[in-house]
């Protein structure tokens, strides 16, 4: 196993650990964030690992990418119960189209156009999230907020994976950009950790500014 995955896999073990100490503490967004980062260790784990029954372990992926849209559309539509049905109706049409595109059309090859869909729907929940943070502030300052973290990282991260995975078919000799893609995994799950810092121990922010 190359050394910087292992060092990865490691982190996203601590940060599923953390989050399964402290999940009776945690508000049901960052429930299932921890249970999102779970599900991505164990998926991870088994892509590269090999234990995973199946010879092309790409199919972990074409799993990953719907649940994935699911569960990111559930952590910030919780946020103040703030369920818009914009993202609803967004979040159903692209994971419907992702596994339409993983049956019919890259069946058998890495799935960059489902992905194209969960970055784009990432950006969006996370600006919709800004949004709200604008539209309705808060006494708490916003860098011990979760969703500010969830969010920046979020938009972040997928940012870059929109310009570098999307097109992972098209340009599998540039590696800089699958470079830049894989620190930028580091990056999220570290303000993840974050997130669920601050969620964890928000009674104690909530009166400090």
């Amino acid at each position: 196993m190359n050394p910087r995955f292992f060092v990865y896999l490691l982190l996203l073990l601590f940060v599923a650990i953390y989050g399964g100490i402290n999940f009776k503490k945690l508000s049901l967004s960052f429930k299932l964030l921890s249970l999102l980062i779970l599900f991505t260790l164990i998926s991870e784990s088994m892509s590269w690992s090999g234990v995973f029954p199946i010879k092309n372990s790409l199919i972990l992926y074409h799993i990953l990418l719907p649940t994935t849209m699911i569960m990111l559309w559930l952590i910030f539509s919780n946020e103040s119960n703030n369920k818009r049905k914009s993202d609803y109706f967004i979040t159903i049409l692209f994971v419907f189209i992702s596994i339409s595109n993983s049956i019919w059309h890259q069946y058998d090859i890495f799935p960059s156009h489902g992905l194209a869909l969960l970055c784009n729907l990432a950006v969006w929940l996370s600006l919709q999230t800004f949004k709200q943070m604008i539209l309705l502030p808060s006494n708490v300052n916003v860098t011990k907020r979760p969703f500010f973290w969830l969010a920046t990282f979020t938009l972040f991260f997928y940012c870059i994976t929109f310009f570098s995975f999307t097109f992972y078919n098209f340009h599998l000799g540039i590696m800089w950009l699958l470079d830049l893609n894989f620190y930028s995994g580091f990056m999220l799950y570290l303000g993840y950790f974050v997130a669920l810092f601050f969620d964890v121990n928000r009674n104690k922010y909530a009166y400090e500014n």
